[in-house]
C-alpha cells in the first residue's frame, strides 16, 4: 500500500505535469492569441501617435469586438502621426549631421577689455596680420573708430601700438553693428572695425595673378585689406549661434521632405526622387553667404545653380519655409545636406542608401579569397576587400555628382584638367588648394610623366571599371529611379513598415509553414500601385499579425 507522504509526492508531481502542460500548451498558442479591444488600442495609440489612449478613448471603445474605423482614421490624420513617420525615418537616415560650418577665416571671435567692454573679430592669424601687422595675434584698440576716423580709401585708421617678434603692429578701434542673426534690430554688438567692413568685391590690379574683381565671400579674398564680414556681418558668423541652428535647420529640411510623402497626398517615392525642397532663413543666409567661405581643407558646401534659386529671407526668418526646386541630378533626401554631411564619403552614402531602401548589408566572404591583389590602392581588386568594394564601389559612384565632406553639386564642374596648372586656373581666383580638393592626377598607363587630373569619384573610370562612368552619370537619381521601376524600393518600405508595426522582422523564410514572404510580396505589390505611405499604413494594421500578441 502507498505510503500517505509517497501519495502526497505523487500528486504534487501529477499536479506539476498537468501545469506544465497546460503552461506549454498556452506558450505555443500564446501568437495565435488575440488583443482584447482595450489592448489593441493600446497598441494602435502607440505605434500610430506615441502616446497611450485617455480614459475618453477607452470609453469609447469599451464593449466593442475591434477598433472603430473613424478613430483609425482619426489617429493617421494627427500631428502625433507625422511625428512618429519623422522617427521612423531617422532610424532609418540617422538625420543628425554634425559638421563644422566655420573655420577661423570668418569665425568671430570676443575680447573683453578691463572695463567689461566686449569687442568682436575674427581670429584668423593671416586676417588679423593683414589688417594690422605683426605676428597676427593682435586686434583693435577699446575705443570707437569714431574717434580715429578712415582714410581716404575708406580703410580704417589704425594707430601704431609696438613692436613683437615679427615687427611693428597697428590697431583700429570699434563699431557697433546689427549682426544679421539678431532678430532686434535695436540690439548691436561692437566688432573691430576692420572685421566690420562691409565692401562685397576687391580688385586687384594688372600683374597679379588673380588680376580682377572678385568678391570678398570667397575664401581666398584674404589678399585685400578692405575685405571684412561684410555688410551686417553677413560673410562671418558666431558660429556658437549660427551653427547648430542651420545644422537644426538641415535636419528640419529633410524631415519636412518626410512629412511631404508620408501624409498620403503624394506618391511616397517622391521621397527619393523629388526635385522639390524647402529653404529658411538659416539656409539661405548660409547658402548664400557662408557656404563657399569654408577653406578647401574643411566640408565645401557652395550652392549650384541646380540647387535652385534661394529665397530672399532674412536669416531669422527661422520658421519661414519656402519651397525650392531643385534640378538634376537632384534625388529628394538622398542630395539634401543632411544625408550628404551625415554620410561624407560616397561610400558611406551608397552603404546607408543599400541599408534603408534595399534592404541589404554588406558581409564579408566566407571563404578564402584567391586571384586577388595583395596590395593596391584599386579596393576592387584587393583581397579580403573586394568582396563587398566590387558591389560598393560602382554603387558609390552614383553620389559621385556630390563633393565628399560637403553638399557641393559638381554637375557644372570640369570632369577633367590636362594639366595641374590648368586645374588651378579653373578656379578664380586660381586656387591649387581648390584643385587638389576636387581633383585626383591619374597617371597614364603608359607615360606615367602625363597625368591629367580627373574629379575624385572619376578616378576609376575605365575599362577595368565599366559601370564607374554611367553610374557617375545617372546621379543618385538614376539610382532611385532604378528602385522604384523595379519594385525593390516599395518591397523593402514595406518590409522596414511592417518590423516598426509588428515589433518584429517578417518571416521571409520559404521553407517556414508560418512564412510570410508572399505576405509582404502582395502588400509591396499594393504599395507599389498606389504609392500611398498611409494606406501602407493602414492595411498593416489591419492584419491579423497586428491584433495578436507581439
Amino acid at each position: 500500500m502507498m505510503s500517505h507522504r509517497s501519495w502526497q509526492a505523487l500528486s504534487f508531481a501529477l499536479v506539476t505535469s498537468l501545469s506544465s502542460s497546460a503552461m506549454a500548451e498556452e506558450d505555443q498558442c500564446y501568437l495565435h492569441r488575440e488583443l482584447s479591444v482595450e489592448r489593441q488600442l493600446r497598441r494602435l495609440s502607440l505605434d500610430l501617435r506615441g502616446v497611450v489612449p485617455d480614459v475618453a478613448e477607452y470609453a469609447a471603445v469599451e464593449g466593442l469586438d475591434e477598433i472603430p474605423e473613424a478613430i483609425v482614421k482619426t489617429y493617421l490624420e494627427s500631428d502625433e502621426f507625422r511625428i512618429q513617420m519623422r522617427r521612423h525615418h531617422e532610424n532609418l537616415l540617422w538625420t543628425n549631421p554634425n559638421v563644422a560650418l566655420a573655420n577661423v577665416g570668418f569665425a568671430l571671435g570676443s575680447t573683453r577689455f578691463a572695463d567689461t567692454t566686449l569687442v568682436y573679430h575674427v581670429t584668423a592669424a593671416g586676417t588679423s596680420r593683414l589688417y594690422r601687422g605683426g605676428d597676427g595675434t593682435h586686434y583693435c584698440q577699446n575705443r570707437p573708430q569714431s574717434e580715429l576716423g578712415y582714410q581716404p580709401d575708406g580703410l580704417p585708421v589704425a594707430e601704431s601700438m609696438g613692436v613683437d617678434g615679427t615687427g611693428e603692429f597697428f590697431a583700429e578701434g570699434w563699431v557697433e553693428i546689427h549682426p544679421y542673426w539678431e532678430a532686434d534690430p535695436s540690439k548691436t554688438i561692437k566688432v573691430c572695425a576692420f572685421d566690420a567692413q562691409a565692401t562685397t568685391e576687391y580688385t586687384l590690379p594688372p600683374g597679379d595673378v588673380d588680376a580682377g574683381t572678385h568678391t570678398c565671400d570667397s575664401p581666398v579674398s584674404t589678399k585685400s585689406k578692405s575685405c571684412g564680414c561684410g555688410p551686417d556681418l553677413a560673410y562671418c558668423m558666431l558660429t556658437s549661434v549660427v551653427q547648430p541652428q542651420v545644422l537644426a535647420s538641415m535636419r528640419e529640411q529633410l524631415l519636412r521632405l518626410v512629412d511631404d510623402y508620408t501624409d498620403g497626398t503624394r506618391p511616397y517615392s517622391g521621397l527619393i526622387s523629388t526635385k522639390r525642397s524647402w529653404v529658411n532663413g538659416p539656409l539661405a543666409h548660409y547658402f548664400h553667404y557662408l557656404g563657399r567661405r569654408q577653406t578647401f581643407s574643411l566640408t565645401q558646401n557652395i550652392h549650384q545653380p541646380a540647387d535652385g534659386l534661394l529665397p530672399e529671407v532674412p536669416y531669422t526668418a527661422v520658421d519661414q519655409w519656402v519651397e525650392v526646386e531643385r534640378e538634376a541630378p537632384h534625388a529628394g533626401i538622398l542630395t539634401l545636406p543632411a544625408f550628404l554631411l551625415r554620410f561624407q564619403t560616397n561610400r558611406a552614402r551608397a552603404n546607408r542608401y543599400r541599408i534603408a531602401f534595399e534592404g541589404q548589408h554588406f558581409q564579408p566572404a566566407g571563404t578564402k579569397d584567391t586571384g586577388c591583389a595583395k596590395e593596391g590602392d584599386d579596393l576592387t581588386q584587393r583581397c579580403v576587400c573586394r568582396s563587398c568594394h566590387v558591389t560598393l564601389e560602382p554603387l558609390s559612384a552614383h553620389f559621385g555628382l556630390f563633393v565628399e565632406s560637403g553638399s557641393t553639386v559638381l554637375s557644372d564642374f570640369e570632369t577633367e584638367f590636362p594639366t595641374a596648372s590648368a586645374c588651378a586656373n579653373g578656379y578664380a581666383p586660381r586656387s591649387a588648394a581648390w584643385c587638389a580638393r576636387y581633383y585626383s592626377p591619374v597617371p597614364d598607363a603608359v607615360d606615367p610623366d602625363i597625368r591629367p587630373y580627373r574629379l575624385k569619384a572619376l578616378e576609376y573610370d575605365d575599362a577595368a571599371h565599366p559601370l564607374i562612368g554611367p553610374n557617375f552619370s545617372a546621379g543618385p537619381e538614376g539610382l532611385a529611379q532604378k528602385n522604384i521601376e523595379s519594385g525593390l524600393f516599395h518591397e523593402v518600405a514595406t518590409r522596414n513598415l511592417f518590423e516598426l508595426l509588428m515589433k518584429r522582422s517578417p518571416d521571409l523564410d520559404p521553407t517556414s509553414t508560418q512564412g510570410e514572404s508572399k505576405l509582404i510580396q502582395q502588400l509591396a505589390e499594393e504599395f507599389r500601385a498606389h504609392d500611398n505611405f498611409k494606406l501602407l499604413v493602414a492595411r498593416l494594421i489591419q492584419l491579423p499579425a497586428y491584433r495578436r500578441m507581439p
